[in-house]
Protein backbone atom coordinates (compact mmCIF):
# COMPACT_ATOMS: atom_id res chain seq x y z
CA UNK A 1 0.00 0.00 0.00
CA UNK A 2 2.98 2.20 0.64
CA UNK A 3 3.99 1.77 -2.80
CA UNK A 4 0.87 2.45 -4.51
CA UNK A 5 0.33 5.53 -2.32
CA UNK A 6 3.70 7.37 -3.04
CA UNK A 7 3.34 6.63 -7.26
CA UNK A 8 -0.26 8.14 -6.73
CA UNK A 9 1.54 10.96 -5.14
CA UNK A 10 4.30 10.98 -7.46
CA UNK A 11 1.42 10.96 -10.31
CA UNK A 12 -0.46 13.53 -8.87
CA UNK A 13 2.99 16.10 -8.49
CA UNK A 14 3.56 15.35 -11.68
CA UNK A 15 -0.12 16.43 -13.48
CA UNK A 16 -0.10 19.38 -11.11
CA UNK A 17 3.67 20.66 -12.40
CA UNK A 18 2.09 20.11 -16.12
CA UNK A 19 -0.80 22.42 -15.56
CA UNK A 20 0.58 25.08 -13.10
CA UNK A 21 3.34 25.53 -15.72
CA UNK A 22 2.64 29.01 -18.05
CA UNK A 23 1.44 27.50 -21.39
CA UNK A 24 4.42 29.08 -23.40
CA UNK A 25 6.94 27.08 -20.86
CA UNK A 26 5.10 24.13 -21.26
CA UNK A 27 5.14 23.58 -24.34
CA UNK A 28 9.15 24.43 -25.01
CA UNK A 29 9.86 22.07 -22.34
CA UNK A 30 7.55 19.27 -24.36
CA UNK A 31 9.39 20.26 -27.83
CA UNK A 32 12.58 20.89 -26.49
CA UNK A 33 13.85 17.40 -28.11
CA UNK A 34 10.77 16.76 -29.85
CA UNK A 35 9.25 13.66 -27.79
CA UNK A 36 11.46 10.83 -26.28
CA UNK A 37 13.00 8.00 -27.74
CA UNK A 38 12.12 4.32 -25.86
CA UNK A 39 14.69 4.73 -23.61
CA UNK A 40 15.38 7.78 -21.70
CA UNK A 41 18.80 8.55 -20.35
CA UNK A 42 18.25 11.05 -17.36
CA UNK A 43 20.90 14.26 -17.23
CA UNK A 44 22.42 16.07 -14.22
CA UNK A 45 19.64 18.19 -12.47
CA UNK A 46 16.44 16.16 -14.28
CA UNK A 47 13.57 15.14 -11.99
CA UNK A 48 10.81 12.63 -12.65
CA UNK A 49 8.49 15.96 -12.75
CA UNK A 50 10.85 17.30 -15.40
CA UNK A 51 11.41 13.93 -17.58
CA UNK A 52 7.46 13.75 -17.69
CA UNK A 53 7.01 17.34 -18.81
CA UNK A 54 9.56 16.90 -21.24
CA UNK A 55 8.63 13.42 -22.46
CA UNK A 56 4.51 14.13 -22.45
CA UNK A 57 4.91 10.33 -20.44
CA UNK A 58 2.64 10.34 -16.43
CA UNK A 59 3.49 6.42 -16.99
CA UNK A 60 7.64 6.68 -15.76
CA UNK A 61 7.09 4.73 -12.61
CA UNK A 62 4.51 2.02 -13.78
CA UNK A 63 6.75 1.54 -16.85
CA UNK A 64 10.00 1.42 -14.52
CA UNK A 65 9.95 -0.82 -11.55
CA UNK A 66 13.56 -0.54 -10.68
CA UNK A 67 12.45 3.12 -9.40
CA UNK A 68 11.54 2.45 -5.46
CA UNK A 69 11.56 5.91 -4.54
CA UNK A 70 11.13 9.11 -6.75
CA UNK A 71 14.86 10.45 -5.43
CA UNK A 72 16.62 7.58 -7.07
CA UNK A 73 16.62 9.58 -10.06
CA UNK A 74 19.93 10.50 -11.36
CA UNK A 75 22.21 11.47 -14.14
CA UNK A 76 22.36 8.29 -15.94
CA UNK A 77 19.42 6.73 -14.77
CA UNK A 78 17.89 4.74 -18.01
CA UNK A 79 14.34 4.67 -17.90
CA UNK A 80 12.11 3.16 -20.29
CA UNK A 81 9.65 5.92 -22.04
CA UNK A 82 5.91 4.45 -23.22
CA UNK A 83 5.10 5.50 -26.55
CA UNK A 84 1.25 7.20 -26.26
Amino acid sequence: MNKALMRLLTVLCILQAIFTIPGTAARQLRNESGGCDELYVAKEGETLQTISVKCNNIFILDDNPQINDTDDIGPGTVLFMRKT
